[in-house]
């Protein structure tokens, strides 16, 4: 490595043959002004300023600063750079001889409007302004090559302390030593991170202002190649280290502030956050050294050379009180890439019972599961056991799926607020959802969950009808609020049973099943509801009957409930919270199947693929009712966020075709359950629909020992049913045959594992 240009005097260029070079050599007239500069020679001339480089300064590294400063100007033409002024004969650097006959190249630039912020008082909202300028640099330099790039060695670029301070023979008591120890460390982990070739000096001088709002960027003379956050540790260094006399924030204020307008623009990865404290120390210990240095050999420049040593001083002092993982924690705050710490699984799960109401909020698995990471149908737990998820409907485009991490992220980056503003990606999902309804349903009304939405599709049935009672399907399950828990039979504690509602058994006989037998339990329903002094409102049904134990209706069954329904003068609603969003294939919707057309549909759950949104879709007419006397208004329902989740996920099923693809890997998974079957007593009745399952399970304790036995195997599923014994499949739709065959043979073995540890019953 040579640093010559740091060696090597600056050119010496007299003030009055300023006027006659830019004249000749460019055609521009001006006030001529010397401007500070520690290895190359600056003039204001006017609106332009001339940049002598050093003598020793190579060719190529001043081609590639002009390149540099054309590529941002065409990448970003609204970010407030200098602009190289080529000279009369075409070319953007000309040879001139200084004063002592050394050849010197250089060029004129433009003028940026604004005064350096060094010196000036940073304020949080000043600090924001440099991180947003050292990203939006970065980001237009993003696609820049040059040869130069990678060859160019600095004395201060922050991958270079361990030899500049070899170099400098540090005392045994420099406090200096211990940051150079610690960089050290850290240094090789930029190999493996984004790299590319940046200004290398966004700081407070190279920051222009005007009225406290950045206006320009200058002084491309440090380019080189380097990781990304060694970029911005230079800028963040120059915030906390500012040479301002009067300080107004703290150096995390001014530290997070930093990390803030940088993230609006260019996120950060946990593993750059993780070095970039050491970095900075690198920065304030280069910073240091090579003033001593320079002092001593530039006796003449001495107060350009130590304008810093102060506040490096200071800065370098307060960062060092903390340890390196006590430094990245901190910043790991304030950039919001922290992660909670997991310790290990005991432990977490008695902070867990202390913390979050103990029995009240139980845990799958005798021995619980510290989850940490999904990926398509698979999760991944603590130790790096991966497990097949045959359970979580939630996630139905499978676990992280990157479409819509991408969208939500993208929107959650701009805007995340309620839904009375406009917003395209709310109306947008809205249109979508209506475009998948048979005609009527024409009217979609957004909430956070579906326990919110079926809480809202019982006001309006109440608000359209005058009635105050529900019927329901025994064993059902609708949600979680005051209300909604009494329209769960299935969640029903020994001896509760509202007054306000009645029950009717869901499709298991085939007696059951016809129009006329499903209408007349619906009324038989009815009028004990009547008994206790309510007219029903409302029938609610999940369209899967998976609480019942997973039942697949015929057409007639769901006829009857509407006419049933119809007849005691209430309205039907259709439950799709657990089986809709094409698990039951290309139609989405498990009614749709039917032909018939509710009068409520309340969607949930995998709505957003994990971010939490629901909706009610609905006639209009029922709404206009409601209408006359209520507004409705939910804070988080279709955020912008929430709905680029919708958004995103219809488009994975659409794109996928992940509906048609339940169909088919949800016949084989029946076909190899069926198989199974007969070969245990453990065993009995499969049913299912598309891509979900139940299978009756000779009695409740077995089945939780069989859920226990899958679980070692390898694979999540669930119980179900009114006993707790049917075992119910429910997986991400983004399995497959091969994700089904493994499904079944590790039930196999766990049913193996069962007849060998203990015998059924």
């Amino acid at each position: 490595m040579s640093y010559e240009v740091l060696e090597v005097p600056p050119p010496r260029l007299a003030a009055e043959r300023v006027p006659e070079l830019v004249r000749t050599h460019w055609g521009v007239t001006g006030e001529v002004r010397a401007l500070s500069s520690e290895r190359d020679l600056n003039y204001l001339v006017g609106e332009h300023v001339l940049k002598v480089a050093n003598p020793a300064e190579d060719p190529a590294l001043v081609d590639m600063e002009v390149a540099g400063m054309r590529h941002v100007a065409a990448v970003d033409p609204d970010l407030p750079i200098p602009q190289v002024v080529p000279a009369t004969d075409g070319s953007d650097v000309v040879t001139i001889v200084d004063d002592e006959g050394r050849a010197c190249l250089a060029r004129l630039i433009t003028v940026v409007p604004g005064t350096p912020l060094e010196g000036h008082v940073v304020t949080e909202d000043l600090a924001e302004q440099v991180g947003a300028a050292t990203a939006r640099t970065a980001l237009a330099l993003r696609g820049f090559f040059h040869a130069a790039g990678g060859s160019r060695a600095l004395d201060w670029e922050v991958r270079a302390l361990p030899a500049v301070a070899a170099a400098a023979d540090l005392a045994p008591d420099d406090p200096l030593r211990e940051v150079v120890r610690r960089v050290t460390a850290v240094l090789p982990a930029l190999a493996a991170l984004p790299s590319g070739i940046h200004h290398g000096d966004v700081t407070l001088t190279n920051l222009l202002a005007t009225d406290g709002r950045v206006t320009g960027v200058i002084d491309f003379g440090d380019m080189h190649h380097t990781a990304d956050v060694a970029d911005l540790a230079v800028a963040l260094t120059s915030v906390l280290r500012n040479t301002s006399d009067t300080q107004v924030s703290s150096q995390w204020e001014l530290a997070g502030s930093t990390l803030r307008g940088y993230q609006r623009l260019r996120p950060l990865t946990h593993d750059e956050v993780e070095v970039l404290g050491e970095l900075v120390l690198s920065r304030l210990a280069l910073s240091t050294i090579i003033s001593r240095r320079r002092a001593v050999t530039h006796p003449d420049n001495t107060a350009y050379i130590t304008q810093y040593d102060d506040a490096n001083a200071r800065t370098t002092t307060e960062l060092l009180r903390l340890s390196p993982s006590e430094l990245a924690q901190r910043l790991h705050r304030l950039a919001g890439t922290r992660t909670a710490t997991r310790g290990d699984t005991e432990t977490l799960r008695s902070r867990r019972e202390d913390a979050m109401g103990g029995t009240v909020a139980p845990l799958f698995y005798d021995h619980p599961l510290q989850i940490v990471r999904g990926e398509g149908p698979w999760l991944v737990a603590e130790d790096g056991r991966r497990y097949l998820d045959a359970y979580n409907n939630v996630a139905v485009v499978g676990h992280a799926d990157p479409t819509v991490v991408q969208r939500v992220g993208r929107q959650l980056g701009r805007l995340n607020t309620h839904s009375r503003y406009l917003h395209p990606e709310v109306v947008e999902l809205a249109e979508r959802i209506v475009a998948t309804m048979p005609p009527g349903l024409d009217t979609v009304l957004f909430t956070t969950s579906g326990t919110e939405a079926n809480e809202l599709a019982w006001r309006l049935a109440t608000e359209a009808t005058g009635g105050t009672g529900a019927l329901i399907v025994q064993h059902s399950y609708h949600g979680t609020t005051r209300w909604m828990a009494d329209l769960s039979s299935n969640e029903w504690p020994p001896g509760h049973r509202p007054d306000a509602v009645g029950t009717f058994r869901a499709p298991v006989d085939p007696g059951d099943l016809g129009i006329g037998s499903t209408t007349d339990q619906v009324r038989a329903a009815a009028r004990a509801l009547a008994d206790g002094g309510h007219r029903p409102a409302l029938l609610l049904a999940d369209s899967g009957f998976t609480s019942e134990g997973v039942h697949d209706a015929p057409a007639t069954y769901f006829q009857g409930l509407l006419a049933g329904a119809h007849s005691e003068g209430a309205l039907y609603l259709a439950d799709e919270v657990q089986i809709g969003y094409g698990r039951t294939g290309p139609g989405l919707w498990r009614f749709a199947q039917s032909g018939v057309v509710p009068d409520l549909v309340t969607l949930g759950k995998p709505m957003g693929a994990g971010y939490p949104v629901g909706a009610v879709v609905t006639r209009r007419d029922l709404v206009d009712r409601f209408a006359e006397r209520y507004d409705y208004f939910s804070t988080f329902a279709a955020t912008p966020a929430a709905a680029a989740a919708g958004n995103a996920v219809l488009d994975v099923l659409e794109d996928r075709r992940l509906p048609e693809r339940a169909l088919v890997t949800g016949a084989h998974l029946l076909d190899r359950l069926r198989d199974l079957a007969p070969t245990t007593d453990v065993l009995g009745d499969v049913r299912g629909m598309g891509l979900v399952a139940g299978i009756d399970v000779v009695d409740r304790p077995t089945a939780r020992r069989l859920l226990e036995a899958l679980v070692r195997q390898g694979a999540l599923a669930g119980l179900t049913g009114p006993g707790g014994d049917v075992l119910k499949v429910r997986p991400p739709l983004v399995w497959d045959t091969s994700h089904a065959d493994l499904f079944v043979d590790c039930l196999g073995r766990a049913l193996e594992d069962l007849s060998g540890s203990s015998t059924p019953g």
